[in-house]
């Protein structure tokens, strides 16, 4: 692609082996997947920077980066689109070069360029030029500036061919019907005679005679679309994101500040409250901020940051590294871990500050409800995140979140009165499944609370104000299935929201031929 997408939080050498566990299969060894990969990095000049991350390696190594990541699977058809952008004149030239040097050792090397520099003019064996989606010429580079002249444009010895070309049919009125027809919209191949393919293969065949097994071995594969099988793939990518979460510490240590941090926030502001029947009002407001916590913590986390990812996984998906059904089960279970340690530190805080009933059964019961809502919410980020762009997403997050937390406590103070559509409209809202099920960990089945009121503690009965928020008679274990339940459906839909993204109107159509000369053939 034109933009250099590549892993963050990685080395050279790393993202190499993790290309060669992918494209090469199981039936290559760890050995001769080192050796190609040692073979790749020497060929395309990466070898001095294999233990640098690939955020500090330069635009040109960047570029080399890419190539080298499909290269070792020894394909014999290279598509690059602006494979030269953004590289000054001397990281161009290297670029070129390296690409000549492997249509020298049997590869078809295609590019898009959008104006050549004479040299790279140059380099290519064929060029096609498209203006307004017609053909202006289709052939060999020393062919050029003889048809041209054959069409009465003369090219200046001061012009390079290509930028000639350009200017004239983008500046000289009706030069586009003459070259178009002159090259009959690219079917006549004005390609020179003399130069014949076979030279190029003539250069050293020492890195296809590495690869000449695992090329064998390839075409032998036609039962399956990947090389690796699905629990390969998971294994895989499951362990190059923990990798890249372990590595990426300024981000853990910012998650860790701002949950202790508004842990015991919370904790000051709900001080003491837990057992206190003048408070138990209060009481249910913390476990309704706790919910919002979760909630707007693991939103936005996915909703900024899984943008990103999607664009590299278009990438390795469109180049047949992994499905995506491994994928995204590793993305689900990825942020499990780090999630269960800075959530537990959360509800530690703020159940210790605020004087929580210490009874185990009824933390763990709190706990599991507060850390569903967490991958609920994460899976709502996702789900943002796999059909907006960062921008986009930054909008649509918050602004679905609003209304959730809004039908979250409606009816809380009220609940007797609420009619019977509204009961079920508040359910769509899976913070307030999550509520409910908080609420119920602290108040189901307890005893009169302790009264420093002197005159009246109206809450000092829970049951009371079960019954005024309407969850009177509510089940914990329904509410927890409930919260599943979201977590499933947000991840599904998620996942075929992906699936509908890579599945562009170019794939289908492709699959429409291949379903085509498959029925003829039969």
């Amino acid at each position: 692609m034109q933009d250099d997408l590549l892993q963050p939080h990685l080395n050279v050498e790393e993202l190499m082996m993790i290309a060669a566990k992918f494209k090469l299969g199981n039936h290559i060894s760890s050995e001769r997947k080192a050796a190609i990969v040692t073979e790749v990095l020497n060929l395309l000049g990466l070898e001095n920077c294999r233990q640098t991350r690939t955020d500090k390696i330069s635009g040109g190594q960047r570029k080399r980066l890419s190539i080298a990541l499909e290269l070792v699977s020894n394909p014999p058809v290279i598509f690059l689109d602006e494979p030269t952008s953004g590289l000054d004149s001397v990281s161009v030239k290297y670029c070129i070069d390296m690409l000549k040097a492997l249509t020298g050792q049997g590869r078809t090397v295609i590019c898009t360029i959008h104006q050549p520099s004479s040299y790279v003019f140059q380099c290519f064996n064929q060029v096609y030029f498209i203006q307004d989606g017609m053909c202006v010429y289709n052939g060999s580079t020393s062919n050029l500036i003889p048809f041209m002249s054959s069409l009465g444009y003369e090219c200046p010895i001061t012009y390079s061919p290509a930028d000639y070309i350009i200017e004239t049919v983008q500046t000289v009125q009706g030069s586009i019907p003459p070259l178009v027809d002159s090259i009959q919209n690219g079917k006549l191949n004005r390609r020179d005679s003399r130069i014949s393919s076979d030279k190029y293969y003539s250069s050293s065949r020492k890195f296809l005679t590495v690869h000449e097994e695992t090329t064998q071995r390839q075409e032998a594969q036609i039962d399956t679309d990947f090389p690796t099988s699905f629990w390969k793939q998971f294994s895989i990518l499951f362990s190059r994101m923990m990798l890249q979460t372990k590595r990426n510490t300024l981000a853990i240590w910012i998650q860790f500040f701002h949950h202790i941090l508004c842990g015991v926030l919370f904790g000051l502001l709900f001080y003491g409250i837990g057992n206190n029947g003048s408070f138990t009002y209060d009481n249910c407001k913390f476990c309704v901020c706790v919910i919002i916590f979760f909630a707007y913590t693991y939103v936005l986390s996915p909703v900024l940051l899984f943008p990103s990812e999607v664009r590299l996984l278009k990438r390795e998906y469109f180049n047949r590294w992994y499905d995506l059904k491994p994928f995204f089960l590793a993305v689900t279970l990825k942020s499990l871990p780090l999630m269960l340690v800075l959530g537990m530190a959360f509800i530690t805080v703020t159940y210790l500050l605020t004087y929580q009933p210490m009874e185990l059964d009824r933390f763990i019961s709190f706990s599991v409800a507060s850390i569903l809502a967490a991958v609920a919410s994460e899976g709502l980020g996702i789900l943002v995140g796999s059909i907006c762009n960062i921008t986009n997403g930054s909008l649509l997050g918050p602004a679905m979140s609003a209304p959730l937390v809004l039908f979250c406590i409606y009816g809380i103070g009220y609940g007797q009165s609420v009619g019977p559509v509204m009961k079920i409209v508040i359910y769509t809202s899976y913070m307030r499944v999550a509520v409910v099920a908080t609420v119920q960990s602290i108040f189901g089945n307890r005893q009169p609370l302790e009264c420093t009121d002197e005159d009246f503690c109206y809450y000092q009965d829970p049951r009371l104000l079960l019954r005024d928020a309407g969850m009177a008679n509510s089940s914990y274990a329904l509410h927890v299935l409930g919260l599943i339940a979201y977590i499933i459906l947000f991840r599904v839909v998620a996942y075929l929201a992906l699936r509908f993204t890579l599945t562009s109107e170019v794939t289908s159509f492709l699959n429409r031929i291949k379903k085509y000369f498959c029925l003829n053939r039969l």
